[in-house]
């Protein structure tokens, strides 16, 4: 249960990250282009690591509302806050619109 635990609260993380990589996308958009369609923009280390979960925050979201799923139809006990596999839950619907949807 130590694990579904950790692996909880990285998802709650992930989708802090996605929350922060629409932010980025959004303010990217507004920005005019600088060079050609062959131009290469360096992102510093912390925009570059807030992307990559951003955009794998749907996947690994996806794999543990499963997990929650699975948790509750075998009616296992487990000890997690009750609001986290709901805004997980919540952040897995809002990451589906965004990326298919929109």
């Amino acid at each position: 249960m130590k694990l579904i635990s950790f692996f909880s609260k990285f998802t709650f993380i992930c989708n802090i990250s996605f929350v922060l990589f629409m932010i980025f996308n959004k303010i990217e958009a507004k920005k005019a282009i600088v060079g050609g369609r062959d131009t290469v923009v360096a992102i510093p280390f912390f925009k570059d690591l807030i992307i990559v979960l951003g955009i794998s925050a749907i996947f690994i979201n996806f794999v543990m509302c499963a997990v929650y799923l699975f948790i509750i139809i075998g009616k296992r006990f487990f000890l997690l806050p009750k609001w986290l596999p709901i805004i997980n839950f919540i952040f897995l619907i809002v990451e589906f619109y965004f990326f298919f949807l929109t």
